[in-house]
Formats: structure tokens, sequence, C-alpha cells
């Protein structure tokens, strides 16, 4: 019996096939949506994240508080070796040192007389692996005690020649200063590093760097710094003007780039002279904010707890409210960060799934809409079956394999669409739209069938007639 209402309900099908047609072309058409758009937003989404991690945001700050440095340099190793860490940085930021840099370059020059120009910005000495795009970051609150504990990345854009962690006798500078000089990359440069929490100051000079590079920050300091002219005459200084209204300690986010080791070499003389002075020196004299960069946005959370376990392993203590000692800070920053690409990527995939909710319903609805059509138009039949003796169960097939084969149809036609047409695709996406398709049809259609099944035969013929 089963067998003759499975070719009862086929020949159905071919007697009427224009109205299951249109509906099977219907479901084929919302699938191949569904399918497109799942793709995109996959697609929207990867590339979302990527954006977001070339620009820094799978990156937090460790803040060590009074750690030796040869025990900051087995933090960065271990660190580095952690799973899920792509890159640890620990550059020399003159923001929390204390550390400033007068770059000049000579603009006149005879055998009598020099005259240079130059400018005060803070040192930041970075290693080989330093990305300037993305491993700079600062907190304000070096620079003013009344400011927020508030970390902000300040991108470092190439504008001409090699922006590069430099070698120990190269250094880059931002583009505004040599503007102001008047330069350009491939000129030799004096810096003078000094030492500001110390009276006086601490200065040593270094000579005939080359200029490699020029940048732009991006951050509240860009092109902010403190120029001066220096004269010289017969090989001894005699005269360096500044502005009268210039600060004396550091005032600026805007870096010079220099090698790490020039500035350890200039951080071991500044050890040298306060030990000399018979001095202890104001602040540890050594890296003390770890850049950690994780695999990914996604990672972030799990590397961070990893840190957290690493650093407590190794005996330190959590705390942010103060440069305790033998503790750290974890710091995520201000605006770019994984918190911020994570939420980015639910709004976007709130936005796409509504649409794709959108097309199932209408999948759902045409599909109710087709069985109410079918089953007023078949009102008579179902007293008819009942009466010569097929159960409800057996009627219900009937009707289930009417609606199955329309939706096969569909689905097959969509499959095949999606096989050939050129879009982002994905097979699990295709796979989820037509399972969800199924279960949102068969949803909306059987309470409609069941409708006439729980009534009486004669009821129906009596309708009916």
């Amino acid at each position: 019996m089963h067998r003759g209402l499975l070719w009862l309900a086929v020949v159905d099908l071919r007697r009427a096939w224009l109205r299951p047609s249109l509906a099977a072309l219907a479901i084929a058409l919302a699938l191949i949506a569904v399918t497109f758009f799942a793709g995109q937003i996959g697609l929207r989404q990867a590339e979302l994240l990527t954006g977001y991690e070339e620009s820094g945001a799978a990156t937090f700050i460790v803040e060590v508080n009074k750690v030796p440095t040869s025990d900051v340099a087995d933090l960065v190793q271990a660190l580095r070796s952690a799973a899920g860490v792509q890159s640890v940085e620990a550059p020399y930021d003159g923001t929390q040192l204390g550390l400033v840099a007068d770059s000049s370059c000579v603009v006149f020059e005879n055998e009598k007389q020099q005259e240079s120009l130059g400018a005060r910005t803070t040192a930041l000495g970075v290693g080989r692996s330093f990305d300037p795009l993305r491993d700079y970051y600062v907190n304000f609150r070096d620079l003013n005690s009344n400011a927020p504990q508030a970390v902000l990345g300040a991108a470092l854009l190439a504008t001409s020649g090699a922006v590069r962690a430099p070698e120990r006798n190269e250094i880059v500078v931002p583009s505004g200063v040599t503007d102001y000089v008047g330069v350009r990359s491939g000129a030799d440069a004096t810096v003078d590093l000094m030492y500001l929490n110390a009276n006086p100051p601490i200065v040593q000079r270094f000579e005939g760097l080359r200029l490699i590079g020029t940048f732009d920050l991006i951050g509240p300091d860009q092109g902010r710094f403190e120029p001066f002219w220096r004269f010289a005459a017969r090989g001894r200084e005699v005269l360096t003007v500044r502005r009268p209204d210039a600060p004396e300690g550091v005032a600026t986010s805007l870096p010079i780039l220099l090698s790490d080791e020039l500035v350890k070499e200039f951080l071991g003389h500044v050890r040298e002279e306060l030990a000399a002075r018979g001095t202890a020196p104001a602040t540890n004299l050594t890296t003390n904010k770890l850049v950690v960069r994780a695999d990914s946005v996604q990672a972030v959370p799990s590397v961070e707890a990893k840190v957290v376990s690493l650093l407590e392993q190794r005996g330190l203590r959590q705390s942010c409210g103060g440069a305790t000692e033998g503790t750290f800070c974890l710091k995520l920053p201000e605006q770019n960060n994984f918190e911020a690409a994570l939420k980015e990527q639910k709004k976007f995939e709130k936005g796409g799934s509504f649409f794709i909710f959108l097309l199932l319903a209408l999948v759902a609805v045409g599909t109710a809409g087709l069985q109410v059509q079918l089953v007023l138009a078949r009102w008579r039949e179902f007293g008819i079956l009942q009466a010569v003796g097929f159960s409800p169960t057996q009627i219900l097939l009937y009707f289930a394999v009417r609606l199955y084969t329309v939706l096969a149809v569909g689905i097959v036609a969509a499959a095949a669409a999606v096989a050939i047409l050129p879009f982002e695709r994905t097979a699990s996406a295709f796979i989820l739209a037509a399972g969800i398709a199924l279960v949102a049809a068969s949803v909306a259609a059987f309470p409609v069938l069941l409708w006439p099944l729980a009534q009486r035969p004669a009821q129906l013929l009596r309708v009916s007639a």
C-alpha cells in the first residue's frame, strides 16, 4: 500500500507540474542566495579580522615593574616560546625611562664655523623584529601624571627611505624633523641621548649616524617636537638656541628610532655615571614594556591566560595599582584591540544572519502557503482516502512525499547552480542552508497537513459537498 501511495504522489506531481515546479525554483533560488550570503559573510569576517590584526588588534601590553635586566631578557625568551604567541617585542621606550634625544644635522659648514639644526624628541630603542606600524604603544600617564592609564597604539607610517629597526650606526626620524632641518635619507646625523632623571642630566653623544628613513606618527603628538639651532666655531660648540618656552623633560611621544644596542650602551653609561655620583637610579634602567602579539585575534584571551600563568610561575605578582617591585600588569590598547575586532565581527555576523533568516522565513512561508492551497484544493480527497481505508499516517506520508520531492528538486537544482556559479561558496554553508530549509519547510507544512487529518471523514465530505 505504501508503494501505491508513493506512486500516486509521483503521478500527481507529474499531472500538476506547474505549481510544484515554481515552488522548487523558488526554493532553489533561496538556497543559492543563502549560500552566497553565508560565503560572503565568512569572507568579509576574515577580511575584517585580517585588517584588525595587521593594525595590531592581536596585541596586548605587559608592563613589568622593578624587574632586573637579566630577568626581563629571560621573560622575553620564555614568552616567545609560549603556544599561540607570534612575537614579543621589548623596546626601550624613552617616555618610561626618561630618555630624550637631540638629533641634529649640519646645514652649513666652512673652515671656521659650523651650524646645525635639530629637534628634541623622545628616544625609542628597538630590536630587529620591531614592526613600526604595529609595535609602538604609548601610555600618556608616563608623560602626564594626571592622564588616565590608557595605552594607545601609535603607528609609524613610512614616508621615505627604509622605516625599519635601525642598525647600530643608523637612525630613523620623523618627517617633520627632516623637513625642518632640510635633509633627506642618507644624511649623517648626530644624536645626544639624555637621561633626565638625574641632576645634572646625563648626556652622551653619538656621531656619524646615517639617516635611513622618515615616518609620520599617527597619534596626538604627530609633528610635536622641540627645535633648536646649534653653532660651533673651530670645532668647539659655542651656542645652542632653543625656544624660550621649551620644556626640559620628556614632553612628546614622537620618537626617533635607534638600535636597541645603542640605547643599551647609553644606559650602561648612565649606570656607571650614577654609580660614580653615588646615586641610585630613579627608575629601573631596562625595558619594562613587553609588546606581545598573538597568532590571531581569537587567540588573545587564551594567550593572555598563558602569559599570566608564566609570569606568576616566575614569582611575579599581577598588580596594576602601582609600580610595586616584582609585579606586572596586562593592558589592552584603548581602541584597536581584540575586543573591538570581535565586536565588529559580531555586528557584521548579526546583520548577515538577519538577512539569511529572512530568506529562510520566506521558504517556510512559501512552503506553508503551498500546503494551504493544496489542502483547500484537496479537502474532499482527505475524506475519500480515509473513507476507503487509508489511515491518517498513510495520508500524511502521501503528502509528505509530494512535499519532499519538491524540496529535493529545489535542493538538487541549487546544488548544481552553486557548483557552477563563480561566487565565494563553501560546502558547509550550502549543507547548513539546505538542512535549515528542510526543517523550516517541515515545521511550516505539517501543521497545515494535520489540520484536515484531525477531522472526521464524514465531516470532510459534508463540508466539501
